[in-house]
């Protein structure tokens, strides 16, 4: 495994990393799996948050005893500080550690939100607390937006983002991604195959040969980790070919990526057009593994059942939408969503069939 520098964190971290959300839907016993393999392949970037489900608890139970082979990364969604402050304690218990390598604010989705979190009683003051108390070493941000980290970056110094990237999604390399380099700020992907879109080994060599430190996709199997790390492990000094054919793919794919800012919402009918386009892992390993090897994936019951009420309103909202054209209006990448949403559909009520077999099966 190749490793890069993050930023001036002093730490130097895998070229590719494992995006916990994935864990989520598995089984304790395969999720302990999917880690163990991740730290054999010389994985050492791991990136979950509170808000992934029981992936904390699942990550905390697979580095007992191999903690000190990780850099654990994780975030708290909350606004205030005293939220904050439970979310970090929580972590902390869930993770089975003394302390977190990184912590993100989680997903800045507006000025407000960057106003409030930044600001006075805001949830940056527990992170930093946390920090000079030796709980968490390093501080950060995510989000969709590019603009919103940015005016972040402006008002405190993080030392690491997460940022949405990929060869279709090219953005951050206009403005955010310098603004980084140039002040030392770590730089870690996350939708970096947009969901399942984009071929998995051209889309990371294209990602790593760009100015980040680590690509953090998620995977809800060993094959998909396997995969990933093949890449990390790879040689990525000699990528001119395959960089040329990633602009063939961007050409072929630029009106099907989202890039998750949620500006086409909300939605007359209720539709999570963001979630659905952008952030749904279910969907993306349907369509990576294909549908035998997801019907026989080690679903834990219990996160299945959650995910299922969700989902079953999901397709529902879809199935309502009276083609009203209010989001392909705002969306600022001008994406068909009307019809990448009709695409969709087929493979989520396949989803919904297979979920609703694993939470009736004994």
């Amino acid at each position: 495994m190749q490793y890069r520098q993050l930023g001036k964190t002093g730490m130097r971290v895998s070229v590719i990393g494992l995006g916990c959300a994935g864990l989520r839907p598995a089984r304790v016993d395969y999720a302990v799996e999917i880690v163990h393999r991740a730290l054999d392949l010389g994985v050492n970037y791991f990136d979950n948050a509170r808000g992934y489900g029981d992936a904390e608890i699942k990550l905390g139970i697979a580095l007992e005893g191999r903690r000190d082979e990780a850099f654990v990364s994780t975030k708290t969604g909350a606004k205030t500080r005293d939220e904050a402050w439970r979310d970090i304690e929580d972590s902390l218990r869930r993770l089975r550690t003394d302390r977190v390598d990184n912590l993100h604010l989680h997903n800045l989705v507006s000025g407000e939100d960057v106003a409030q979190r930044l600001g006075s009683g805001g949830a940056l003051e527990a992170v930093i607390e946390a920090k000079e108390q030796g709980l968490v070493r390093h501080v950060g941000c995510t989000g969709h937006r590019n603009d919103l980290l940015i005016e972040a970056l402006e008002r405190y110094p993080f030392e690491t983002v997460l940022l949405v990237m990929n060869l279709a999604v090219r953005d951050p390399l206009e403005a955010l991604i310098p603004l980084c380099r140039e002040r030392g700020v770590g730089v870690t992907v996350m939708k970096g195959l947009s969901k399942g879109r984009l071929p998995v080994p051209l889309a990371l060599k294209w990602l790593l040969s760009q100015p980040v430190d680590c690509v953090v996709p998620g995977a809800v199997s060993i094959r998909e980790i396997e995969e990933s790390a093949m890449v990390g492990n790879g040689d990525l000094s000699r990528l001119s070919k395959d960089v040329a054919r990633a602009d063939e793919v961007k050409a072929q794919l630029d009106r099907a990526c989202c890039s998750v800012c949620n500006l086409c919402e909300p939605c007359p009918v209720g539709v999570p057009i963001a979630g659905v386009l952008g952030t749904d892992g279910r969907l993306s390993s349907y369509r990576l593994d294909g549908h035998d090897a997801f019907r026989q994936y080690a679903w834990s019951r219990e996160m299945t059942a959650e995910d299922l009420r969700g989902r079953v309103r999901m397709v529902a909202a879809i199935e309502a939408c009276t083609r009203c054209g209010d989001c392909e209006a705002r969306c600022p990448r001008d994406l068909p969503i009307i019809d990448l949403l009709q695409e969709a559909l087929p493979d989520l009520r396949r989803i919904v069939d297979i979920f609703q077999q694993v939470v009736a099966s004994e």
